[in-house]
């Protein structure tokens, strides 16, 4: 018998029954969708630092897109850019995530890169940015290990934040 769980009343099997309850909760696996959600908030924590490794971290090895480029050149491309921005602030919108399959998935950001903190849509108007949308497919490899493979971007518009 566990003598630190109060005894009376069955208040100690309910303490019990709500700890174990907390644990299963908190160790459920999360979905697909809200894993590459977080690796998308990591990607943007990791651009905003100038965090090349994790970057580089999130690109599948079979990387290649439609311009040719295969995981090395867009290993370059992310060292350009961080070399040539000394801070950048980033607005990030997830405009869809889908499954086509599982293990696949496509998902769809609007990018706002700007010299000065944005919190707000709205804040976008007035201010001079850089806003792309970019088209990314993830593949799951192994168990947890989301990759992008492939990539697409083109120049995003305001409307493409809201």
């Amino acid at each position: 018998m566990m003598s630190w769980l109060p005894a009376r009343s069955g208040l100690g099997l309910l303490l019990w029954t709500a700890l174990v309850l907390m644990v299963v909760a908190c160790s459920r696996e999360s979905s697909p969708e809200a894993e590459v959600r977080a690796l998308l908030a990591r990607a943007q924590t990791a651009a905003a630092e100038r965090d090349v490794r994790t970057l580089r971290g999130l690109i599948a090895d079979d990387y290649a897109d439609a311009l040719g480029h295969d995981r090395k050149a867009m290993e370059n491309l992310i060292r350009l850019h961080v070399l040539s921005h000394q801070s950048v602030h980033l607005f990030v919108r997830v405009r869809s995530v889908e499954f086509p399959e599982p293990g696949r998935a496509l998902a769809s950001v609007a990018v706002a890169m700007a010299g000065r903190p944005v919190a707000r849509a709205d804040e976008l108007a007035g201010l001079s940015a850089d806003l792309y949308r970019f088209d990314l497919e993830w593949v799951r490899y192994g168990r947890d290990d989301w990759k992008v493979r492939q990539a697409a971007w083109q120049p995003a518009h305001l409307d493409d934040f809201w």
